[in-house]
């Protein structure tokens, strides 16, 4: 509403060029009065996000947000616990059973007694399937640990990216609004310079219509702003909280050096992808191991004891009397027979290691792909390094002050500004991306010293 109100006054001082000198100086007074109001208006729009105020944030506060608040990594905190409980369920023995029996002999009839049966029975496995069962609960939780980091470190990485994306579009926001107080400068200064006879209506109107689109290029780059600011609070668990973050510093970031042959070295010592393909080598091993050792004997082991009344009959009588027993069952083993168990789990440690080598390809790969990126990132970075920048604003400037005096026109001017812009917005993106690419870098080569 500003913007336009601002505008039509400038419309309004141009469309009557013979209003009094009084009249004009009323107007060109609220002009800018109007103005300071709209900039003023900018700033506070800037603040406003639609969850409350923004509160700063540096990259090492807010990954450790991330750490404590992201909700898929504090579910994945939970698989940690449930293999714990599996683990423990693992060492758990196998039951006793107890049997307990009644008999009548037809006492009533034949007087030949009663008797009470009672008994432990127990099964012992000869393949130790409770430590194989032990082994690979102990193995799926080391592996459910792994995967946690892994996890972790993709997560870390992730945010690094958003927030430093974050932070670029903080500042392509802001090239955007220092260009509109550039414009609406102008905009004043040919509403004055007009009315002076200095420069031609057309002149004025362009630059009033030149202030008025680069408003909505204001608004465009504060939504983008906003938005990467609710990719930040969604890492960190805390869209929708009472305040948002925002990132602060700069994008600028020393330039280093590194050695391929170090990188691949640090990624094959350090990659958490590459204990993990190891692990589930190792846990296809202890899955042979459970197979086997449920294949293995199973003995019953029986003990009790037997009681039985007197017996008055007078063709078999007998005395009360005990009996004990102790007794061993052995299955017949013929499902042994079938090997289709026992081969699946033996092709399935085959398929791991191989599974193990293509990891290490793919984390090389990865490495390789990243330093050449990086490398090409660096070499573009140097370019903004030697001065195109400077350059580029001190041509916008000697422009700006030609116009003034006259000695240029305002499109020559625009250009100059556009060439400007496009090259400061270069600058924000390629050291953004050169950030990336050295984050990617870090993330290939399983280091981290990002700060």
């Amino acid at each position: 509403m500003l913007c336009l109100l601002s505008i039509t006054c400038l419309r309004e001082n141009i469309t009557n060029p013979r209003m009094k000198r009084s009249s004009l100086a009323s107007k060109m007074k609220k002009t800018i009065i109007i103005i300071a109001l709209m900039l003023a208006s900018n700033q506070v729009q800037a603040q406003d996000n639609g969850t409350g105020p923004e509160k700063p944030i540096g990259i090492n506060e807010y990954l450790a947000h991330v750490a404590k608040g992201n909700l898929s990594y504090l579910a994945g905190q939970y698989n940690l616990r449930i293999a714990d409980a599996a683990l423990n369920a693992a060492r758990v023995f196998n039951d006793p059973e107890i049997a307990v029996a009644y008999t009548d002999n037809q006492d009533k009839i034949l007087q030949m007694g009663r008797g009470l049966d009672a008994g432990v029975s127990y099964s012992l496995n000869l393949g130790n399937l409770r430590g194989a069962r032990i082994g690979l609960a102990k193995s799926e939780k080391e592996l459910t640990a792994l995967v946690l980091q892994v996890y972790f470190q993709n997560l870390r990485a992730e945010a690094a990216l958003v927030y430093y994306n974050a932070l670029k579009e903080k500042l392509l926001a802001d090239i955007q609004q220092d260009n509109l107080i550039r414009m609406l400068e102008l905009a004043k200064a040919d509403s004055i310079r007009y009315h002076a006879g200095m420069i031609m209506e057309v002149d004025a109107r362009q630059s009033a219509i030149e202030a008025r689109m680069q408003k909505n290029e204001v608004i465009r780059a504060e939504a983008t702003r906003r938005i990467s600011l609710i990719q930040m609070d969604l890492l960190r668990g805390s869209v929708g909280a009472d305040s948002a973050c925002f990132p602060v510093g700069s994008l600028e970031y020393t330039l280093r050096d590194f050695s391929f042959p170090w990188l691949v070295e640090k990624a094959m010592e350090n990659r958490l992808e590459l204990q993990e393909a190891r692990q589930n080598q190792v846990l296809s091993e202890k899955m042979v191991s459970l197979v086997k050792a449920s294949r293995a004997m199973e003995l019953g082991i029986e003990t009790g004891i037997s009681y039985s009344t007197i017996a008055t009959n007078e063709i078999a009588p007998s005395p009360s009397h005990y009996a004990f027993n102790l007794g061993v069952s052995i299955p017949l083993k013929f499902s042994s027979l079938n090997h289709g168990q026992l081969s699946a789990s033996h092709l399935a440690v085959r398929q791991q290691e191989i599974l193990y080598q293509e990891a290490r390809q793919i984390i090389l790969s990865e490495v390789t792909e990243a330093f050449i990126l990086y490398q090409s990132q660096k070499e573009q970075l140097d370019e903004f390094h030697s001065g195109l920048l400077k350059e580029a604003e001190i041509i916008l400037n000697n422009k700006i002050y030609s116009y003034k005096r006259g000695e240029t026109s305002l499109l020559d001017v625009l250009n100059a500004q556009r060439t400007y812009n496009e090259i400061r917005k270069s600058f924000y993106e390629t050291h953004y991306e050169y950030l990336a690419a050295l984050i990617n870098l870090e993330r290939a080569a399983g280091i981290w010293d990002i700060e």
